[in-house]
């Protein structure tokens, strides 16, 4: 394991380089701890892990991380980037596969988990699937507007049938530099949505530099679209079995997802709330599915406020339920 250190936005940043659960893959990952650690709480407060969504990487999660309260934020943060995403993917990028399977991403997170020896985690993100395989390895999970679904609802496996896999095709994926790229990407409404220290995140930490034929220098995504498309088509059972699996989790579960969100509508969200067995809901008004990079504070407060009342004191499954 490999690792480099900067400081950025308030928090001590180490980059590491691990083994993924498939041997011949590496992951880049980072751990956050703030510059300038709050008072210290009355008890250890437990790492947290963040999985990003699919196109993205793991320094999108910073504008969040950075704006944790007491005493999460004193807490040891992770963040990595899934295998044929960010950083990862460029280290992996003479091996990547045609297809990508979601359980792949879940051994990748209990890789992480055992990598650093973390016990207790709380997971946010994509965790449902890590929980499922070794139950026990995260005390909580918060899940941004997840992507899991009852069988009911098919997905296409194929890249040529599924509209998401099929819109990234057609994304653009070059341009002559950062600047040029952050103003195209304001003339888009998907993006102007965002945050401001997420776009820049994205800009900066999700595009690789190179030169080109004629000599010339650009910059194009770290992520391949054709890797990204596939993520969006190659549903598999993962993201099947992740939904099936949430009545299983003897944790405290609390899902956040937008108001505006084109993966959650209204009855599935309730879906997913009804198979949780100590589970919470809070929809975020006029936002979308990518809530984290829109409104960073009130993820933040979410995930912070969810940590408040579910881990605070330690408490009997059966209280806890009540509480929540």
């Amino acid at each position: 394991m490999s690792a480099s250190p900067t400081v950025r936005s308030g928090l001590n940043v180490v980059r590491h380089i691990v083994p993924a659960s498939t041997p011949s893959f590496k992951l880049a990952c980072n751990t956050y701890r703030r510059t300038t650690p709050l008072p210290s709480p009355t008890k250890a407060t437990p790492p947290i892990i963040f999985a990003h969504a699919n196109g993205f990487h793991k320094e999108i999660w910073e504008p969040v991380i950075s704006r944790l309260s007491h005493p999460w934020a004193n807490s040891e943060m992770y963040a990595f980037d899934c295998r044929n995403q960010g950083d990862s993917a460029v280290l992996n990028k003479d091996i990547l596969e045609k297809h990508f399977d979601w359980y792949s991403y879940a051994h990748d997170i209990l890789q992480v988990v055992d990598t650093f020896d973390l016990k207790k985690a709380v997971g946010v993100g994509h965790s449902f699937l890590a929980e499922m395989m070794r139950p026990g390895t995260f005390s909580a999970i918060v899940a941004i507007d997840p992507t899991n679904f009852p069988k009911e609802i098919y997905m296409s496996a194929s890249i040529e049938d599924n509209p998401m896999a099929q819109l990234t095709l057609k994304r653009r994926d070059t341009w002559k530099s950062r600047e040029e790229c952050k103003a195209n990407m304001l003339q888009k409404k998907f993006f102007k949505a965002w945050h401001p220290e997420a776009l820049d995140l994205y800009i900066e930490h999700g595009m690789l530099d190179v030169v080109n034929e004629d000599g010339s220098t650009g910059i194009t995504l770290k992520c391949p679209k054709y890797q990204e498309a596939t993520t969006f088509a190659c549903v598999g059972t993962g993201l099947y079995d992740s939904f099936e699996g949430m009545s299983e989790i003897q944790i405290p579960i609390h899902i956040v997802s937008g108001e505006d969100s084109d993966i959650n509508f209204e009855e599935l969200v309730k879906m997913k709330l009804a198979r949780c067995k100590y589970g919470s809901l809070k929809v975020l008004k006029g936002v979308g599915h990518l809530l984290s990079l829109e409104k960073p504070q009130e993820t933040a407060d979410q995930i912070s406020g969810f940590l408040d009342r579910a881990l605070e004191s330690p408490v009997e499954l059966e209280q806890l339920k009540a509480r929540l």
